[in-house]
């Protein structure tokens, strides 16, 4: 069976060219950019650039249709690494399967997983501690919450992509200050969603994920990680991270995973995000990707190759034993190196309102960013397949320019 690894240009898409083209599996990898780095790894086969599923969501639906259709060998099979790729494929299931293989949820599981206040409120039900939040179905609500907060606190659209007339809209949390603020955004986020966002109390504390490959609601490969460092000190993507084994939070968070999993009758790849409260000490759950996540680098490394895991459940050939579920054995530290370069420059320059909040201090941070780590790889950079981090450098360049 062929692969069509969609959002090369992405690290965790990188990952698993990688891991599957040095298994001699026939990799295709493809983007809405030449430049991306995916494109450009030695282990691809081939590869071909998509309409950009923001833009165009029909139009990327169309060029994925058009090109596994020449595909000769059978229907390939499709791995998405972002909301605006795996969402439309979701949507598009019936027409999509006559050309590729897919590995899905039910639609319903998939709604929920993918919309942050129905997570949560499952979180709940399953008794899974979590965040505060608040829901909101107005303004005059909005406003009437906006008085009693105590801030700073977080700000989300329910959906990290949405569609409104083929085009893509996406969100990220942000922080706010004061009620002014709090209420403009919110109706800012509603008029380009049309849903009132998610508002959370903000919590200080040490962030975890745990990543989970899923048969039909029963966990069969976990691997669990605790961030190092982010993209800037106020959040984004995990740029250097870290596997935790046989520990307390390694456990429950793998507990509270497979509560996600039997609940929703999970098929697939799912990953949990949670942060330590500092006060209650307590694990919370942040949210969920009903996806492959952007610190998959590290789970192969650890020992745990989601990205052939699942080739071989979308066969049919994984084979599980009782009782026994694969998992991570190894402390590794993966480092994604210009991600942290963008930490280290946003913590010497960048002006943040949550500077004295998360930000470490300057001196401490150029000691860590040139700390050596002796267990650490690296997401990118490769000696043996060095092109896509060359091809990285070009498409940032590109995009800033």
């Amino acid at each position: 069976m062929k692969v069509i690894i969609l959002d090369g240009h992405l690290k965790s898409a990188l990952a698993a060219v990688r891991s599957l083209g040095k298994r001699g599996i026939d990799v295709i990898c493809a983007s809405d950019r030449g430049s991306a780095m995916g494109l450009h790894s030695r282990y691809c086969s081939d590869t071909f650039v998509y309409p950009s599923p923001s833009e165009d969501r029909q139009g990327f639906i169309d060029a994925v249709v058009e090109f596994a259709n020449n595909i000769v060998g059978g229907k390939p099979l499709i791995y998405s690494f972002s909301d605006e790729t795996f969402l439309p494929i979701s949507d598009e299931r019936e027409k999509l399967e006559k050309c590729v293989t897919l590995v899905l949820s039910n639609e319903e599981s998939i709604n929920i997983a993918f919309d942050k206040v129905e997570t949560l409120s499952l979180a709940k039900r399953l008794e899974v501690p979590h965040t505060d939040y608040y829901e909101k179905k107005n303004l005059k609500e909005i406003k009437d919450l906006a008085q009693t907060l105590l801030y700073p606190v977080v700000i989300k659209p329910r959906n990290s992509c949405v569609w409104v007339e083929n085009k893509g809209v996406k969100g990220t949390a942000s922080y706010v200050f004061k009620s002014s603020e709090l209420i403009n955004k919110s109706v800012t986020i509603h008029i380009e969603t049309g849903k009132w966002p998610l508002i959370q109390n903000f919590i200080k504390g040490e962030e975890y994920g745990v990543e989970v490959l899923c048969l039909k609601g029963k966990i069969v490969a976990v691997s669990s990680h605790k961030r190092i460092r982010s993209l800037n000190p106020s959040g984004g993507a995990a740029v250097v991270k870290e596997t935790i084994c046989d520990n307390e939070k390694a456990t429950r968070m793998e507990d509270y995973a497979q509560r996600f999993s039997q609940e929703l009758k999970w098929n697939g790849v799912m990953m949990l995000e949670f942060k330590m409260d500092e006060k209650e000490e307590i694990l919370k759950l942040l949210e969920i990707n009903g996806r492959f996540w952007g610190s998959l680098p590290l789970a192969v490394y650890a020992g745990v190759d989601f990205p052939y895991l699942f080739f071989e459940q979308a066969q049919g050939v994984f084979v599980e034993k009782e009782g026994e579920v694969i998992r991570s054995k190894s402390v590794v530290r993966s480092r994604h190196f210009l991600g942290d370069l963008n930490n280290l420059v946003s913590v010497l320059f960048k002006k943040d309102k949550m500077r004295k909040i998360l930000y470490p201090r300057r001196r401490e941070a150029i000691k860590e960013f040139f700390r050596l780590n002796k267990n650490q790889k690296y997401d990118v950079i490769s000696l043996g397949d060095f092109k896509p981090f060359f091809f990285e450098i070009i498409d940032v360049i590109k995009r800033k320019l």
